[in-house]
């Protein structure tokens, strides 16, 4: 039976992107385009880009039967109207920028003027979103935008899109996160490319550096810092002696780095679906997480949820992970297992296009 040809664009080789090459380069015909957003920060480089992608998309569209790509953006404009003249249906995957508006960080797609229509193009005329989670559709906390209460995703900021939509979480491969020991010293650990202001503030590390400083006597470390990041913290916080940063590691690294935190704390004011939160429970880890977005989801039952994004809210969940009983931590290593297998988004991926191509 021959494959399906599918033309798959994305913006940056993040860790679920690669996760989806890697899974779908065993089940079809893959063609990847990667618009490079690096490039992309140029008028000049997107203008080339744009222009490579047209050539490609002449080239390779008249053989597909699906286009697929990461993210409602500027990069996803050309392939979703050549596909549509030419009857191809397209699926967006939905990450988390691209379904927001947080004006306080200047974050998401919607908080730019002219990359917003694009996106909404992009949304209206697609053929199938998948949202890594419900709650990028829509959903309401406070944490983002404490104290004020407002609502965040689709529903808010593109209102006139109706594309049907089906959730479909990221996923993961449990064999290469392995547990860890049960009993730990308490630390608590947090990762992410911590390398600008609006990062920083995105991931909620002013609000790990408050939090550090009301528990001196447990170690925090907050992993993927960027050397001129790190002189910027220094130069405008005063960083607690328990907290230490470490620059970026391999993916593979962080499997020891979660296996000796006892406690994972995530506290971002925006987030898809948190990938290293739920890889840092497959090792074991507790989760603490800011009650937004994907948050919940990846937590569940296993963790704690703060909704408010300041210390007299963040320290006492962060100590009662910390006097958590250690079966927890197998309780959010069997949530991911549960929910979140790299299995699991592989089929429902697989029966969307099937869907969309008319084989289902």
């Amino acid at each position: 039976m021959r494959k399906k040809r599918v033309l798959f664009i994305y913006l940056s080789p993040a860790s679920f992107v690669r996760d989806d090459l890697e899974m779908l380069g065993r089940r079809v015909d893959l063609v990847p385009f990667h618009f490079d957003v690096d490039r992309a920060r140029s008028a000049a480089g997107l203008l080339g880009l744009w222009r490579e992608q047209r050539r490609w998309l002449g080239r390779e569209l008249p053989g597909a039967d699906l286009v697929m790509g990461w993210f409602a953006d500027y990069h996803m404009v050309l392939p979703v109207a050549q596909a549509r003249r030419r009857g191809i249906p397209v699926a967006v995957a939905l990450g988390g920028y691209d379904c927001l508006r947080l004006p306080e960080l200047a974050y998401g797609v919607f908080a730019s003027r002219w990359r917003a229509p694009l996106a909404r193009y992009v949304l209206r005329n697609a053929s199938l979103l998948l949202p890594v989670a419900e709650a990028l559709l829509c959903s309401e906390n406070q944490f983002s935008a404490w104290p004020e209460r407002r609502r965040y995703g689709l529903c808010a900021d593109a209102p006139g899109v109706h594309t049907p939509h089906r959730v479909l979480p990221t996923g993961y491969v449990p064999e290469r996160w392995p547990a860890g020991p049960e009993c730990r010293a308490p630390s608590v650990c947090t990762v992410g490319l911590i390398d600008t202001e609006q990062t920083f503030r995105r991931k909620g590390i002013d609000l790990v550096l408050e939090a550090a400083a009301l528990l001196p006597d447990v170690p925090f470390r907050v992993v993927g810092v960027t050397p001129t990041m790190r002189a910027w913290i220094a130069g405008r916080f005063a960083v607690p002696p328990n907290l230490t940063f470490d620059g970026q590691v391999p993916r593979e690294a962080l499997v020891l780095i979660y296996q000796e935190a006892s406690v994972y704390l995530q506290l971002s004011r925006a987030e898809g679906m948190p990938n290293v939160l739920c890889e840092a429970m497959l090792c074991g880890c507790i989760p603490v997480a800011s009650r937004v977005f994907g948050n919940p989801a990846g937590v569940g039952d296993a963790g704690f949820l703060v909704d408010e994004p300041t210390p007299e809210a963040i320290v006492p969940a962060i100590r009662q992970a910390l006097a958590a009983e250690a079966g927890r931590r197998e309780q959010a290593r069997r949530h991911i297992e549960t929910h979140f297998q790299r299995h699991h988004r592989e089929a429902a991926m697989m029966d969307a296009f099937a869907q969309l191509t008319g084989e289902a």
